[in-house]
């Protein structure tokens, strides 16, 4: 048997945008200490704005700015302001690990909503590997629940919001450029940081800060395409357990960077994540 047209390539983004997004969370974490939400929202969004209107304007996607005036389109937009002012402040008050595996429990709740809203066919496969994944995760990550609350209940509204973007994402009309799509998303953050920065005092950054958020503005933008492309290839359910491979890049980050290796525990979970994908992989045969 074979692969749905495109489910092979769908994937391929999927866990390209993850690598993206560990790097992002890790330049954002740094930049953190000594700069507010607001401001990093700025500043990482006008560099992620630049980097995503080179690619639409190489893709000739300005040519076709009509198309944004989709309803869908907007909403995507703010679901991106939602998420990444929550990742932000996230970030800010607990470790990486904490919010990622916070972050993890968006596709169980995109796949048990696009069952339950009958968006997608009904398949106990789809939902058992959704729930295979997320377990792996809590093994590989092994959260704590004893930080500060502001920072447990950002992480949650993330996931809430990743979730949701997920599926709107999936609802895109196919003539809207999925570069297009991602530029007014990342638009709309700079936008939204800055209607925050009224109420914060802007702090002076140095040449770290600003290399460190260039960085994490390029990886940002270059994981929200990829995600967007990843989400229109397949259906959620298909793709959904390889945001899972989330773990394995910051796995691998760590032991590159500090030499962490994961416990007994966290070997476990990286198995039941690899088993969650192969039982994606199988479903989309």
């Amino acid at each position: 048997m074979t692969h749905p047209p495109g489910s092979h390539r769908a994937i391929a983004l999927m866990v390209a945008a993850m690598a993206c997004y560990v790097l992002n969370d890790t330049f954002v974490k740094l930049a953190t200490a000594q700069s507010s939400a607001g401001q990093i929202l700025v500043v990482r969004g006008a560099f992620a704005t630049l980097v995503m209107s080179i690619l639409a304007w190489h893709a000739g996607a300005f040519l076709r700015m009509d198309r944004v005036r989709h309803p869908l389109v907007g909403a995507r937009g703010a679901l991106e302001v939602t998420t990444a002012t929550s990742s932000v402040i996230a970030l800010a008050h607990l470790p990486i690990a904490d919010v990622t595996a916070a972050m993890m429990t968006a596709p169980l709740l995109a796949v048990l909503a696009s069952l339950v809203l009958r968006l997608e066919t009904f398949r106990p496969a789809r939902l058992t590997a959704a729930i295979v994944g997320l377990a792996g995760v809590l093994l590989v990550l092994q959260p704590q629940v004893n930080h500060q609350t502001s920072g447990t209940v950002a992480s949650l509204i993330c996931a809430i919001s990743l979730a949701a973007r997920d599926l709107v994402t999936r609802r895109l009309p196919a003539e809207i450029p999925s570069v297009l799509v991602a530029w007014c998303a990342t638009l709309a953050v700079p936008l939204a940081g800055a209607l925050l920065l009224f109420g914060e005092a802007w702090s002076p950054m140095d040449g770290r800060d600003l290399a460190c958020l260039g960085a994490a503005a390029v990886c940002a933008a270059l994981g929200n395409y990829a995600l967007i492309g990843a989400l229109r290839g397949a259906e959620v359910s298909v793709v959904a357990p390889f945001r899972y491979t989330i773990i394995l890049w910051a796995l691998a980050a760590g032991y590159v960077g500090w030499g962490e290796v994961p416990n007994a525990t966290a070997l476990l979970g990286i198995l039941l994540v690899a088993a969650s994908g192969a039982i994606a992989l199988r479903i989309a045969r």
